[in-house]
């Protein structure tokens, strides 16, 4: 997800990471994760950095294609819904 530069500010992105966990709650989806450029924003809402090798291997199987792969610059982030209780 993104927001153009021209937009930001005005909480359109605090809006889709609400709406995104709204929709995995409703789908049971307990573990949310992101790679991202800007890891203080997600951790605002509540995301918790961690290291890229613990997420799924299926994850790398997108990653593979990225020219960044192996030297990925984004930093991981996971959200655990049962701990935001």
């Amino acid at each position: 997800m993104a927001v153009a530069e021209d937009r930001q500010g005005k909480g359109l992105g605090d809006q889709m990471v609400a709406a995104c966990l709204k929709e995995s709650a409703e789908l049971g989806i307990k573990t949310v994760f992101c790679f991202t450029y800007l890891p203080d924003f997600f951790k605002r809402h509540k995301f918790a950095e961690i290291d890229k090798m613990e997420l799924p291997r299926k994850v790398w199987t997108d990653c593979f294609r990225c020219p960044k792969f192996p030297n990925c610059d984004e930093t991981a982030l996971i959200y655990h819904a049962e701990e935001q209780v």
